[in-house]
């Protein structure tokens, strides 16, 4: 069971008010509350800023203790091959970070997720199954790194560098056997956030 009628009663708010912040209507709110409608992840990072929690705590995930936050894992298969689709998931599960370390990765750790890989294109770098910590603060890319963009309605896990004269831009998958492609304008593609952590299982 989520957390809005709670974190919105907390906060002397009504749903319309509440509707007001997020531009959408009292009968929508009513409805994410009783979870006749599903929590997209861009609801749920608008929600997490409005509220100022995480967006875990949102979801239904609260603190197990006061160093500790829950960060929620999307199973949107975001990466490395085909990619997936966004909109209309719900978090899967829930991975535990120490809060003191999440403040080292992101300015901005209450809209900070997880995404499960898919596919093989980031290999060796990122293996299918593996989680990676995305933050969406992090859009610029200017400094080299693995980057969550997102192609239509899909998202992908790619190494975007930025060349330091002309700041086009390099996308590239690890593995050899997929395309490069360079000189990329930076407003040709959506940069959903950069990837600050990932996480393997060694069995």
């Amino acid at each position: 069971m989520n957390n809005i009628s709670k974190l919105r009663r907390t906060r002397g708010m009504s749903q319309q008010q509440l509707a007001n912040k997020l531009n959408t209507t009292a009968v929508s709110i009513g409805r994410y509350e009783r979870e006749d409608q599903r929590l997209s992840l861009p609801l749920l990072r608008r929600l997490a800023r409005v509220f100022d929690v995480t967006i875990g705590e949102i979801a239904g995930e609260t603190r197990l203790t006061p160093d500790y936050l829950s960060v929620p894992v999307f199973d949107l298969r975001a990466a490395a091959g085909a990619g997936a689709l966004a909109e209309d998931n719900e978090p899967a599960s829930h991975l535990m970070f120490r809060e003191p370390w999440l403040r080292r990765m992101s300015s901005d750790i209450h809209r900070l997720f997880v995404l499960e890989i898919s596919g093989d294109s980031m290999w060796e770098t990122l293996h299918d199954g593996d989680h990676a910590l995305v933050d969406p603060a992090q859009t610029n890319a200017r400094r080299e790194g693995l980057y969550v963009i997102r192609i239509d309605d899909m998202l992908q896990v790619k190494r975007i560098s930025m060349h330091p004269v002309t700041k086009l831009l390099t996308v590239k998958s690890d593995n050899p056997a997929y395309r490069t492609f360079d000189n990329i304008q930076p407003d040709d593609i959506a940069i959903m956030g950069r990837v600050v952590w990932i996480g393997r299982s060694l069995g």
